[in-house]
């Protein structure tokens, strides 16, 4: 069976540089787990990267 997955990506605003990543991490994934009953076609956070360029 074929699956679909969604990539999300955010531009973090200039204060994140002061977060530990895995902080930032936990927010998002938080956040995500909160909202979910608005995203009815999502049925589980797979991964959450954060990364400085």
């Amino acid at each position: 069976m074929k699956k679909k997955m969604a990539i999300i990506m955010f531009e973090l605003v200039d204060e994140s540089m002061e977060e530990r990543n895995e902080k930032i991490v936990q927010e998002l994934r938080n956040w995500f787990r909160e909202d979910a009953v608005s995203i009815p076609w999502a049925k589980e956070i797979r991964g959450i990267t954060v990364k400085e360029e």
